[in-house]
């Protein structure tokens, strides 16, 4: 096989291997957490407002996305597939910049270009949005690293100069639009040194050394250039990105401060060469059900078929021989830089009193990752005997495999809980007035006291209209259903403003409207304070909140607000929540007849709910307009709870001008008389 010819296999195998861990479930993914606001913000004000939303702390950002929006818009797809292709040129990249420092232990490279893309230790990537400048910056910090290698030897000096042009610029990209990547800068001059001292095998580390800065020197200009730039000609404005101010907590208690940083130092290692790897796939895999279990361990298979033909493919017998006789010090070697590059290249994010983790912090991880990927490989190709490291190279790529998909099968599940949510809530609610405060219960119980990405939600599908003043006036806010937060929904007085980056949102806790998903099967409860329905699956906080809400920001006239496909996916079938959501719109207009019109609907095409609950609108209607069969029929439903017979009754009897006597006398025997 040719060596052209054996580049490109290498990189197809090495695209497919990828695609095979982040592509199964990539047109099903939608936004994550803060992609709301991203999105509903580039809306409203355009992509201009992403330069207001980054100028505070990382103002490369902002012309990323502006140019990102201005070619997707807010269609989440493409940004998933463009993090794709940013994850695929990193593996690339790293291939290169590996194969330039142990260019003949193809087995060994290739190895750790699998793990740089396989890397489960980062979390994010289903936020496609929001964390698409951090795998754009890891791929072009590889990149960077490798035409700065490039340059070194290359007797052809427009070669060398293109490729050091090219190694300064995409290095100053990378720390832009992550700042802390700025430590992988060490893992850079690690780099060096290795290519450097293949030149000089007899000479001193002393003269290796100094051999090694010259041939740095200048790549000095990256992070030096950078902060020049952060610490005297910008001015930042976010305390958590300030390097002065993240600095003297240490000069105002070194003793205290040096210790926390230790014990962060060693958790965010250990986290990042050894968890990330084995402890990431079962908080996720376990959660799923059979049939997504099942899925996943045939994707890990297909994985392992995969890398198996690799190698079959591109093994040959000089190689082999050629890589036997080196194997042993490309693995020391290999093991040696990554530890050091992970040691050195997270002390940033260390000194900005952060850490990494599998989880919220797991973002930190990703430069670093590039060094974690070689300290694994460099590990497992200095085990004895090619079956062990065989077994441990099948078994992470597996954990890897079964960690990616299990995330975004996670990811999945709740993103189609939230559209659910907002399909059933739309049905519910034809228009929203503004000023209206939302109080939610949530499918997702992973979304902060705030409601960051509910409130988004509301806005983007009640008030989607383009506003070009930054920043952008949220007309609807929302909250979750906190203690903190049910404190002030019950005092009623509150009103708060906050300002975050590009939007403003104004609080009304005298103005709310609390709404309740109870279970994943029950319906969206939109609560009446004058007659709350309250289900026996709601928290207690939803039953404290339940007489502040007032239903008049509910607008029942005007043209109905349609969810938008892109974001909500397509409308759902009309099945029972539909039938509840429509009857229920239909009681606060007091229309009686379309109440049990849509209740027999529902029962002749055979829908039933979940939540017995959801039948207190329908035995409204059907005791109003005098259906005495289906009121008796719906008694063994509701009686089986005494809260429901309860609530059932008073309902009743808020209606009891509008009932046949005959009926008043059924409502009497079978609801409000079981009450006593």
């Amino acid at each position: 096989m040719t060596s052209q010819k054996k580049r490109f296999v290498e990189i197809l195998f090495l695209l497919l291997i990828t695609a095979a861990m982040y592509l199964p479930n990539i047109r099903g993914l939608t936004y994550f957490k803060d992609d709301w606001y991203y999105v509903y913000d580039g809306m409203i004000a355009g992509p201009d407002v992403f330069h207001e939303m980054f100028r505070i702390d990382r103002p490369a950002r902002g012309f990323f996305f502006e140019a990102y929006f201005s070619l997707f818009g807010p269609q989440p797809l493409p940004y998933h597939i463009s993090a794709f292709v940013w994850r695929g040129l990193s593996a690339i990249a790293g291939l290169w910049l590996f194969r330039l420092l142990w260019p003949k232990s193809w087995r060994l490279t290739f190895f750790a270009a699998l793990l740089l893309a396989a890397f489960p230790g980062y979390y994010w990537w289903v936020s496609a949005i929001e964390y698409q400048p951090m795998i754009a910056s890891l791929a072009l910090q590889v990149l960077s690293i490798t035409l700065t290698l490039r340059a070194l030897p290359s007797a052809n000096w427009a070669v060398r100069i293109l490729s050091a042009a090219g190694a300064v610029l995409t290095g100053w990209w990378s720390i832009a639009l992550v700042d802390y990547a700025i430590g992988m800068e060490f893992f850079r001059f690690i780099c060096v040194f290795l290519l450097t001292s293949r030149n000089l095998p007899y000479s001193s580390w002393g003269m290796r050394l100094w051999k090694s800065l010259r041939a740095w020197s200048w790549n000095a200009a990256i992070p030096a250039g950078f902060l020049i730039w952060r610490i005297f000609l910008f001015e930042n404005e976010r305390t958590a990105t300030d390097i002065g101010l993240q600095l003297s907590g240490f000069f105002a208690d070194p003793l205290a401060t040096g210790f926390r940083w230790l014990l962060q130092f060693f958790n965010s290692l250990l986290n990042l060469g050894v968890l990330a790897w084995v402890a990431q796939f079962p908080r996720f895999f376990f959660g799923m059900r059979l049939r997504e279990s099942a899925y996943a361990l045939f994707l890990a298979g297909i994985v392992v078929l995969l890398v198996f033909a690799a190698f079959r493919s591109l093994q040959r017998s000089s190689d082999l021989e050629a890589e036997t006789a080196g194997a042993n010090l490309a693995g020391r070697e290999a093991f040696l830089a990554g530890l050091l590059g992970m040691m050195l290249g997270i002390l940033p994010v260390i000194m900005a009193n952060r850490y990494i983790n599998l989880d919220g912090f797991s973002h930190y991880a990703l430069p670093a990752s590039l060094a974690a990927a070689l300290f694994v490989a460099g590990f497992i190709s200095m085990l004895s005997g090619r079956g062990m490291q065989h077994v441990f190279m099948y078994l992470l790529l597996v954990f890897a495999a079964l960690a990616h998909y299990s995330i975004s099968e996670t990811t999945l599940s709740e993103a189609r809980a939230i559209e659910k949510f907002w399909w059933q809530f739309s049905w519910r609610v034809p228009a929203l007035r503004s000023g209206t405060t939302l109080v939610i219960h949530y499918p997702s119980g992973n979304i902060g006291d705030d409601g960051n990405g509910v409130m988004e939600a509301a806005n983007l599908i009640y008030f989607p209209d383009p506003s070009p003043a930054i920043p952008v006036q949220y007309k609807v806010s929302a909250v979750t259903l906190s203690d903190s937060n049910l404190k002030d929904v019950m005092a009623g007085k509150l009103t708060r403003q906050a300002v975050y980056r590009s939007h403003a949102v104004d609080y009304d806790y005298g103005n709310v409207l609390v709404v309740s998903q109870p279970t994943p099967v029950s319906c969206v409860h939109v609560i009446d304070g004058g007659r709350p329905m309250i289900s026996v699956y709601d928290p207690g906080n939803v039953i404290l909140a339940a007489p502040s809400s007032n239903l008049a920001n509910v607008l029942m006239e005007g043209e109905p607000s349609v969810p938008p496909a892109f974001a909500f996916g397509p409308e759902p079938d009309w099945t029972w929540c539909y039938f509840f959501e429509k009857a229920d719109l239909a009681l606060q207009r007091g229309d009686w007849e379309e109440v049990a019109s849509l209740g027999e609907r529902a029962i002749e095409l055979g829908y039933h709910p979940e939540d017995q609950s959801e039948w207190l609108p329908f035995l409204v209607g059907y005791a109003v307009t005098g259906n005495e069969a289906r009121v008796r029929q719906t008694g063994p439903k509701i009686n089986a709870e005494r809260s429901l017979r309860l609530q059932a009754c008073e309902m009743l009897l808020m209606v009891e001008a509008n009932l046949r006597p005959e009926i008043r006398e059924l409502v009497d025997s079978i609801y409000c008389k079981s009450t006593e």
